[in-house]
């Protein structure tokens, strides 16, 4: 009676996600096979977001597509990423502290990036191919190829072993999230 029970769970579950993936998928610029949303996500102008393939965007994640936002194939993001591609004028506003113009730059994440927990990235920047972004970084300037990225402002402390990157994405050894 548990294994059923366990099952109809699973099943009801996997159910839940392949609604959750058709109904984002309608919305977006574009979005690729195998992409996983998990609960309480929050596209803002879901339009300007192109979605590749091997993706999932963790639970209570915000992206905020005004000035556009390209996620790359085999990406992972933990819960609670936010992503801004537009923020208001304050350099030279009409009103204080801001006034009602978007300055808006595109956020481009390239192929088998890892965004850790709470990640912030703010508009105009580009994560670049391998890199990782650990728990709590905020993103305020583009990430190169590779680069193991931390804190407030986000700093490289270390890049990942390329010969064994390059190894392991020549065999197609892809995590599936």
């Amino acid at each position: 009676m548990f294994k059923f029970i366990k099952n109809f769970r699973i099943e009801k579950f996997l159910k839940i996600r392949y609604f959750r993936y058709l109904l984002y998928k309608r919305r977006l610029k574009s979005c690729g096979d195998r992409v996983i949303f998990a609960s309480g996500i929050k596209l803002v102008e879901p339009k300007n977001i192109s979605i590749g393939n091997n993706v999932r965007i963790g639970a209570n994640s915000v992206l905020s597509g005004q000035g556009g936002i390209s996620i790359g194939n085999n990406v992972s993001f933990g819960p609670e990423v936010l992503i801004w591609s537009a923020n208001h004028n304050y350099f030279s506003p009409k009103t204080l502290p801001y006034d009602s113009r978007y300055i808006k730059k595109a956020v481009i994440i390239e192929d088998n990036v890892w965004l850790g927990a709470r990640v912030s990235i703010v508009p105009g920047v580009t994560i670049g191919e391998g890199a990782v972004v650990a728990l709590g970084a905020v993103v305020t300037k583009d990430v190169p190829k590779c680069a193991v990225v931390v804190g407030n402002p986000a700093k490289i402390v270390k890049y990942r072993n390329i010969d064994k990157y390059n190894e392991l994405k020549s065999k197609n050894k892809y995590h599936l999230v």
